[in-house]
């Protein structure tokens, strides 16, 4: 068994951002989002309708509301909610992983977990399509632990890297 310790309010906010940087809808949408407004710009100087211009601004204001909405104040509210700021023990077994507080405590065998992704800082244990347990790469005692776990993990479910989908 494996237990890394945390404040899951010390790593909400980068595990959630991370999360969309790292994640195909978020590229997509926006990708999507920022081709029409630039569209709408092209056009807008071939014709000089002042409509398209006005369509091209309104999309890029949506796409900065939703970046800031999901990217900023999303993770702040988590960060700032009393009940993750308390020490969370992440325990990682052979056959089941448990999640565990002063007032919580969760457990999911490996079968629950859909899929495991690694970035740079996290690996991302997810529960459903937008549900995730985080295990901070910081917070392992040492490279031993940390591929202890990516063994334990590799058993039950790929280590996917790259872009979330």
């Amino acid at each position: 068994m494996i237990d890394i310790t945390y404040k899951y309010s010390e790593y909400m906010t980068k595990a959630i951002r991370g999360f969309h940087h790292n994640s195909l809808k978020f590229w997509i949408s926006n990708g999507l989002g920022a081709a029409i407004a630039l569209a709408e710009l092209i056009l807008y100087f071939n014709s000089s309708n002042a409509k398209l211009l006005w369509i091209a601004l309104i999309v890029l204001l949506l796409l900065a509301v939703t970046y800031y909405l999901t990217c900023v104040v999303q993770p702040a509210r988590f960060a700032s909610d009393s009940r993750y700021n308390k020490p969370f023990t992440l325990s990682i077994g052979e056959t089941d992983l448990r999640l565990k507080s002063e007032d919580l405590d969760s457990q999911a065998a490996w079968s629950d977990i859909r899929k495991v992704w690694e970035t740079n800082r996290f690996y991302y244990l997810f529960l459903d399509n937008d549900q995730f347990w985080v295990a901070p790469k910081d917070q392992f005692a040492d490279k031993a632990q940390e591929e202890r776990f990516r063994e334990i993990a590799s058993r039950h479910r790929p280590i996917r890297q790259g872009l979330i989908r």
